[in-house]
């Protein structure tokens, strides 16, 4: 019987505890698509040709990327910054634009949303293109073993 009262007692508790720990943590913060801090970047390894992300605030010369896959160092250089920096100024730009002319006019709001949708995949694609063209400095690791016979 003083088992079932402590437990009892322990409940209440328990659960206030959980709901004051709720409480406590931080509301998840909901970024423009115009952040930076939002913003990432596909690379593809040099070494292991495996595709992986970056945030687009770390992306700049010199700093030292480690692939997820075979931990293959990427290290962005001066040309790769400018061509990556370029594109996302100029396409979050234009599409800064394009809502703000948007929030003004007031026109259909179907169409203005299937041509962002379509820019976006657009940006996407040369994102990708980009990643594919991007060889940054670096030793390249040769395969070893049984991946060398097929290379």
């Amino acid at each position: 019987m003083a088992d079932e009262k402590n437990q009892e007692e322990t409940e209440p508790s328990l659960a206030s505890a959980e709901a004051a720990d709720e409480m406590a943590k931080p509301a998840p913060t909901i970024r423009s698509e115009f952040d930076p801090l939002g913003w990432e970047l596909p690379v593809i390894c040099k070494d292991c040709d495996q595709s992986f992300t970056l945030p687009y605030r770390h992306f700049q010369p010199g700093v030292v990327f480690h692939c997820p896959h075979c931990r293959g160092s990427f290290v962005p250089n001066l040309p790769m910054y400018r061509a990556v920096r370029e594109a996302f100024a100029t396409f979050y730009g234009k599409r800064q634009r394009a809502q703000e002319e948007f929030a003004r006019d007031g026109s259909d709001l179907d169409k203005f949303q299937r041509q962002q949708a379509s820019e976006l995949e657009g940006f996407r694609h040369a994102l990708d293109k980009l990643a594919r063209a991007m060889r940054p400095a670096g030793k390249m690791v040769k395969p070893k073993g049984l991946a060398a016979m097929f290379t």
